[in-house]
């Protein structure tokens, strides 16, 4: 792969962050004509536009010709999942003239997955593919692995002292981290497209789980609540929030109530809590509870990532909640893929339970005679 190529593919991927577009993948395009900026593209969720027909209606007539960069194999398929049609982003790069299209990754969906590139071909369009992979993967992480697997992709947020405190256990809340820190979480947040707690942390704290001091809109609450404990006077009891439950016969409230399985233990099943998630077209969660509920998501190997923020501060006591708490794992989980970046004067520390299912399962993709 050149240098240009790198150049215009890392600017598709910045566009990425433009829009929460799950259940589809959130694809940036750039369109390049002489080494020069034509257009730009974003898949746009209301009303759905997918990026490569926004950026080739803006080129116009500056398409023929040109290089499309784009961080997702085109769709080409003629049907959506209801049976409505649909013009795949294939013909519309097809019939705008493009000469050469430059894909950073392969597109699992078994309606795409290599046929997209296969039709580009087909119609002698130049083919690279591969161009900023990894950088791809994590950009369209919830989308790939919802599509390897079905289910959502799950970060852990902990926010901790130095000595493994979420909290003190004899005192009123304190701020853990530094500003920059809470900041960082709020962009965490601005992403997701829902956020996690147990009814513990609603009971505790009465969160409101909004996104505040950075540009973003609000994810989905969801409070895992076995028994239904959350208070109807709690703020996040409004519209827009999901309430998962063992409980039948739940009364009305502001918020949705939704009865789930239990698993052994007679709390709400998190297998069970992902699937509904994914079929409602939440794909990128945000767990920010409690020890006890964060340990069942562990236990049930449920988590992608986790990334917890250190502040240089002691508190002690052996009650102090922590961010695994409970009975703990049957088995120590070994993190690879480590980061740490600094926030002000607090740390964050990154790391991924061994190798992605969407990565160990992912098809590959070589276009014939291609890089």
């Amino acid at each position: 792969m050149s240098s240009e190529d790198t150049f215009w593919m890392r600017r598709a991927l910045r566009l990425t962050n433009r829009v929460k577009a799950h259940p589809s993948p959130a694809v940036g395009v750039v369109i390049v004509h002489g080494g020069e900026l034509v257009s730009e593209g974003w898949t746009y969720h209301t009303p759905k536009v997918h990026a490569e027909a926004m950026a080739l209606g803006l080129a116009g007539e500056r398409a023929r010709g040109a290089t499309l960069y784009t961080t997702l194999e085109p769709c080409s398929h003629w049907m959506r999942p209801d049976g409505s049609e649909r013009v795949p982003c294939t013909h519309h790069c097809i019939q705008a003239g493009v000469a050469r299209v430059v894909a950073a990754t392969l597109d699992p969906n078994p309606q795409v997955c290599g046929d997209g590139f296969a039709q580009l071909q087909a119609a002698g369009i130049a083919l690279t593919v591969g161009v900023c992979e990894e950088q791809a993967k994590e950009a369209h992480r919830a989308f790939l692995k919802h599509q390897m697997t079905g289910l959502p992709f799950v970060t852990h947020k902990a926010a901790m002292t130095l000595d493994g405190k979420l909290a003190a256990s004899h005192s009123a809340p304190l701020a853990i981290t530094s500003e920059p820190a809470r900041r960082a979480v709020h962009r965490l947040r601005a992403k997701s497209d829902a956020v996690i707690v147990g009814v513990g942390t609603v009971l505790a704290d009465d969160p409101e789980l909004t996104v505040r001091s950075v540009r973003g809109s609000n994810p989905t609450p969801v409070i895992f609540d076995s028994q239904l404990r959350t208070p109807q006077t709690a703020r996040l009891n409004r519209p827009g929030t999901l309430i998962l439950t063992c409980v039948e016969n739940t009364p009305r409230w502001d918020a949705e109530i939704l009865t789930l399985p239990a698993d052994a233990s007679g709390r709400v099943s998190v297998p069970a809590a992902l699937a509904l998630l994914a079929e409602r077209g939440l794909l990128e969660l945000l767990l920010e509870s409690g020890g006890a509920l964060a340990t069942a998501f562990w236990a049930a190997n449920a988590v992608d990532r986790a990334l917890f923020f250190v502040a240089p501060k002691l508190i002690g006591g052996s009650h102090a909640p922590t961010p695994l708490d409970g009975a703990g794992l049957p088995a120590p989980i070994e993190l690879d893929r480590l980061r740490i970046r600094r926030y002000g004067p607090d740390l964050a520390l990154e790391g991924r339970p061994g190798l992605l299912r969407q990565e160990r399962a992912a098809p590959q993709y070589r276009a014939r005679g291609t890089a």
